[in-house]
C-alpha cells in the first residue's frame, strides 16, 4: 500500500439543501434529484460523520485488564447533528422555519398546537417513511472522503435549535440565522447526489439591521431602539429505537420529547420609553408584546416575559441588556409569528 496523495479542498465543499414546500418525502428516504435543492449563502458550518459511541460492560471480576467482548459500538441508539450559520434571506429565513416547526410559508407562525411540525397537529413523533415536508436532505457537494465517493449526503434531518439575530456590531449588521440540524439517518458518502435543479439563493437580499424601521423595536408599547437583538427557537428531539442491529440501523421514527421553547435578548439605548417599562422590567409576572419591525420583515411575540435586566455603562451611552422568553396567550395563539418577503 502507498500513502493517498488524494486531498479534499474545503473551500471546495458546497452544502446544498432541499426545500419541500412542493415535495414532501418519505422520513429517511434522501430527496431525489428532481426536487429543488437551494444554495444558499452561508457564513459557517459543520459536517456529521458516520460514527457511533463505543460502550463498555462492567469489568469482569478477577481480571486486571479489559477484554475485547466487553466492548459492542451502539450505533442503535446514534444521532448526529450539525451546524450552518445561514445569512438572513427570504428563502433561508422561511425554510429554516420549516425545517424546525413545519411552516414555511409567510406569515410562519409557531403554536403550542403544531407539534413535531410534521403537519399533523399536535402530533410529537415522525415515522420513518411516513411522508411530511419539515425535514431536508443535505448534501456536503465535495464533502466526501472516498475518491469517487465525492458528496456527503444527511437525509432526514430538522432542525433543533435555531437562532435569528441582528447586530449593528458584526456582519455589517446582516441578520443572521444559526441553526443545528439533527438527524437519526446514517451520513452517506456517494457519488455525484445531485446533478441538476439547484437554485442559488441570490436574488434576496440578506435583511439588515440598518433597515429597521425607527419604530424598529416596540416593546409594549414602548419605541426602543436597539443595538443588537437575538431570538431562539428550539426543542429536545430522540430517536426511537432501531429497525435492526445491523447495517442500516434504521429508526422507527423520531419523537419531540418537550414543549418548543422561545427565548431571546434584546441590547437597546437606555431612555425614558425604556424606563415607562419598569414594570416589566422589574417582573410582575404579566405579559407584554414584542415586535421587530423592518423592510418587508415583521417578528411579533405577542406574549413575552423579561428575565432578569441589566444596565451597562461600558460603551459612550447607557444601554440596556433584556432577556426575555416567550409564552403563547392560549394553547393554539402565537408564540412566535415571522413575516419576511
Amino acid at each position: 500500500m502507498a500513502v493517498e496523495v488524494q486531498t479534499i479542498s474545503s473551500a471546495e465543499i458546497k452544502p446544498l439543501f432541499s426545500r419541500g414546500t412542493s415535495n414532501s418525502q418519505a422520513l429517511g428516504t434522501a430527496h431525489e434529484d428532481a426536487h429543488t435543492f437551494f444554495d444558499f449563502p452561508i457564513q459557517s458550518y459543520s459536517m456529521p460523520y458516520h460514527s457511533s459511541v463505543l460502550e463498555v460492560t462492567p469489568n469482569y471480576a478477577g481480571h486486571s485488564g479489559q477484554i475485547d467482548t466487553q466492548f459492542h459500538h451502539r450505533q442503535d441508539l446514534s444521532t448526529w447533528t450539525f451546524d450552518v450559520s445561514f445569512f438572513g434571506t427570504v428563502q433561508a429565513i422561511l425554510s429554516n422555519c420549516l425545517w424546525a416547526f413545519g411552516d414555511g410559508a409567510s406569515a410562519c407562525e409557531l403554536t403550542p398546537a403544531i407539534g413535531i411540525g410534521n403537519g399533523t397537529v399536535g402530533d410529537m413523533k415522525m415515522l420513518h417513511g411516513a411522508a411530511s415536508k419539515n425535514h431536508a436532505t443535505v448534501i456536503f457537494r465535495n464533502g466526501g472522503t472516498d475518491a469517487t465517493a465525492e458528496d456527503l449526503t444527511v437525509r432526514g434531518a430538522v432542525i433543533q435549535s435555531m437562532t435569528i439575530k441582528q447586530d449593528v456590531g458584526s456582519n455589517a449588521g446582516q441578520m443572521t440565522c444559526d441553526s443545528t440540524f439533527w438527524t437519526a439517518y446514517q451520513p452517506t458518502e456517494e457519488a455525484n447526489s445531485v446533478a441538476s435543479n439547484i437554485t442559488i439563493d441570490a436574488s434576496n437580499a440578506v435583511k439588515s439591521i440598518f433597515e429597521l424601521t425607527a419604530a424598529a423595536i416596540t416593546l409594549n408599547s414602548q419605541e426602543i431602539v436597539p443595538t443588537s437583538w437575538e431570538i431562539t427557537i428550539s426543542r429536545t428531539l430522540e430517536r426511537v429505537g432501531s429497525q435492526t442491529y445491523a447495517t442500516t440501523f434504521l429508526p422507527f421514527a423520531y419523537a419531540q420529547t418537550g414543549a418548543w421553547e422561545v427565548s431571546g435578548s434584546l441590547n437597546v439605548k437606555a431612555d425614558d420609553n425604556t424606563y415607562d417599562n419598569l414594570a416589566g422590567m422589574k417582573g410582575d409576572s404579566t405579559g407584554i408584546a414584542l415586535t421587530i419591525a423592518g423592510t418587508n420583515l415583521s417578528i411579533s411575540c405577542p406574549t413575552i416575559m423579561i428575565d432578569n435586566a441589566t444596565l451597562d455603562n461600558s460603551g459612550s451611552f447607557l444601554t440596556h441588556t433584556i432577556p426575555f422568553k416567550a409564552f403563547s396567550a392560549s394553547t393554539t395563539a402565537n408564540i412566535i409569528s415571522i413575516t419576511i418577503s
